[in-house]
């Protein structure tokens, strides 16, 4: 798994890449749990994300949870159609903002 966090005024950009599996979702959430509270909006940009398995669904979860607790709104961003297809089968799509690849911004 690649990640690249970063502020963009109150925002947190978080483009992550390759697999969100087992063994990096622990990584994920410390990395990137303790910079939500600053921001009211966390993009994650899920271009580059190839798989996700369940573990890496339930780090975003974790994710949306602590959003809903400071407050701020959690948006994923050019979702490829197999990961999309994952969140919409495990409802994760009723929790943030998803949008695909072809979706407009």
């Amino acid at each position: 798994m690649k990640l690249d966090v970063h502020d963009e005024n109150d925002r947190l950009f978080i483009k992550i890449g390759g697999q969100l599996l087992y063994s990096e979702a622990d990584h994920f959430k410390e990395e990137i749990l303790p910079k939500i509270g600053q921001h009211s909006l966390v993009t994650v940009d899920c271009q580059d994300l190839e798989f996700i398995d369940s573990a890496g669904t339930g780090a975003i979860v974790r994710l949306w949870k602590e959003c809903r607790m400071v407050g701020a709104e959690l948006e994923l961003i050019k979702v490829v159609p197999e990961v999309q297809k994952l969140l919409h089968l495990t409802r994760l799509h009723q929790l943030a903002k998803v949008r695909g690849l072809d979706d407009a911004a």
